[in-house]
């Protein structure tokens, strides 16, 4: 859009905030004013942020209103999103996606003269910007806001409610992911705060919307820990909802110091809430350590479920018989980002016992949408068996061995027989070969735009593993492959395709879904997130 030389008698204006040669200058509203990347709306930003339609401004009541027409990254006045419509004041700043202007509404010209637009910003005095630490203390104050997913208990073969896991996030520009507010608390050395605000936030929000009887699965951060805090919030939470039904969730990465975990395991039984263990199998602990810490729930690595209806025989003989000798111990077995019927339906043969992902249900906001009550789903698992069997050695080496250790050595074997029964085949894909110029790395992933989409096609501890799939596609497309950083194992990722939207990458998604692979859709920019951890691993 080029920029304005001068403006008509108008009172009502948005002001471009950038600095660069790029600015727009003023741009007068004219409602209805609508904004887009897209040619011929009055406010153009064709930045690969902004949605095609993104917002638009209308009158109501004498009053300039501000709707978000369900963009991709939001818009926001004064650092708060805006779910639907939110009206428009005086300096009030605005974000669509990255791009910040600011509202004007000046008195006009009486006599009618087009003024330069230059002058324009001086009718309202800039606001003192705000710190970093007075933007958290917002976030602390008001905008953090509990999100809610179900979680269903599995093992009849039918779904029945159980609870939600209460899920942090914010409406504040910036501070939206867990991920970006802890980030902002680590300077401030703050995290555990954030940590019990997000909470109690959670549980008070819920407490008259999620049914009594629903079980709340709540997280905590390591700091708490750390500082032994975590105790004395438990007990005021307990205090001031003495009937709910309380899961506390635990990282593996956090029972490094074991007294302050017992003390704190003693606490929860005292207290009566529930401990829940996530991201099994990706951390340091042992199958027979499990009798000894002993939670009430373990959480299965998403990592090691990926995929469960397409894995191969012998991963889900693995995978079921750790989860016979978990249920052994008194424990419930429970799966986690499971996306789809095919793969709920291998979680009930094999024996699992809860179960959460976008198959059951998103992540929501009370505040926008209504809660299911507790009650009993049918899904439409299968009860036929699918050929799992015992492995005949787990019951004698498999206690004294961690699940990332059996994972990486049925990895490795898996490897060593496909080389073996496949000699000629491999050798074959080893001529063919691609250059590592053929497909795409976490420089070319850096570069794509961070709201499109992509498909995941297989990861791997082994990169000779990646790039054997790799030579084994036709390479016809833009495949990539990353390395990314895991919470105890290093993970070789190999991906297809740069789609606009998700609907456009389902149809190649099902193509390879008919050739036997188990592919995930995914946002560039969860991609380029791990990129950047992985990268930031590197140089620490």
């Amino acid at each position: 859009m080029q920029t304005i030389q001068s403006i008509p008698s108008v009172n009502r204006f948005l002001v471009d905030q950038e600095e660069s040669g790029d600015s727009i200058g003023s741009v007068p509203i004219v409602v209805p004013f609508r904004i887009g990347r897209r040619e011929g709306f009055d406010l153009c930003l064709p930045s690969p942020n902004v949605s095609g339609l993104h917002a638009e401004i209308l009158e109501e009541d004498g009053q300039l209103w501000l709707y978000d027409l369900n963009s991709t990254n939001g818009t926001f006045i004064n650092d708060e999103r805006v779910d639907v419509k939110a009206v428009l004041q005086d300096g009030d700043s605005i974000q669509f996606a990255n791009k910040q202007f600011r509202v004007i509404l000046t008195s006009s010209d009486p006599a009618g003269n087009r003024r330069p637009m230059a002058t324009v910003p001086s009718a309202v005095p800039t606001p003192a910007p705000e710190t970093p630490k007075q933007k958290f203390q917002r976030l602390l104050d008001s905008g953090a806001v509990p999100f809610f997913q179900p979680i269903h208990e599995i093992s009849s073969g039918s779904q029945k409610l159980i609870g939600y896991e209460v899920l942090g996030r914010s409406r504040i520009f910036g501070l939206n992911t867990p991920e970006q507010m802890f980030a902002a608390a680590l300077p401030l050395e703050m995290e555990s705060e954030l940590s019990r605000v997000l909470r109690q936030r959670g549980i008070q929000a819920a407490q008259n919307e999620v049914p009594k009887d629903l079980k709340l699965f709540v997280n905590t951060h390591p700091a708490e820990l750390e500082c032994s805090v975590l105790g004395k919030s438990l007990h005021e939470l307990r205090k001031a909802y003495p009937d709910r039904p309380i899961v506390l969730e635990l990282s593996e990465t956090s029972l490094n110091a074991p007294d302050t975990f017992f003390e704190l395991r003693s606490t929860l039984r005292n207290l009566d809430i529930g401990l829940a263990l996530h991201d099994f199998s990706a951390g340091k602990i042992h199958l027979a350590e499990l009798n000894e810490i002993a939670p009430d729930i373990v959480k299965f690595d998403c990592a090691l479920l990926q995929g469960i209806n397409k894995a191969s025989l012998k991963r889900q003989r693995l995978i079921r018989a750790m989860v016979k000798m978990v249920k052994e111990l008194g424990i419930v077995p429970m799966a986690e980002y499971i996306e789809s019927k095919e793969e709920h339906e291998s979680l009930v043969q094999i024996g699992f016992q809860y179960a959460q992902g976008f198959h059951y249900g998103r992540p929501i906001d009370i505040k926008t949408a209504s809660l299911p009550a507790n009650e009993q789903k049918q899904s439409n698992a299968s009860k036929q068996n699918i050929g799992l069997s015992e492995s005949p050695t787990t019951e004698n080496s498999g206690s004294n061995l961690r699940p990332a250790d059996l994972i990486k050595s049925l990895a490795e074997d898996e490897s060593k027989n496909q080389s073996e029964n496949n000699e000629s085949a491999a050798s074959d894909a080893r001529k063919s070969r691609k250059s590592p110029e053929s497909y795409g790395d976490s420089n070319w992933l850096m570069q794509q735009r961070e709201n499109h989409y992509t498909i995941q096609l297989m990861m791997s501890p082994s990169q000779k593993s990646a790039e054997r799939f790799l030579a084994d596609q036709s390479m016809s497309g833009d495949y990539a492959l990353y390395h990314r950083q895991g919470t105890n194992n290093d993970w070789f990722v190999v991906l297809y395709g740069i789609f606009e939207d998700r609907a456009k990458a389902t149809p190649k998604a099902d193509s390879f879904r008919e050739l036997g692979i188990s592919p995930l859709i995914r946002r560039l920019s969860a991609v380029q997130t791990e990129i950047l951890k992985k990268q930031r691993h590197q140089s620490a």
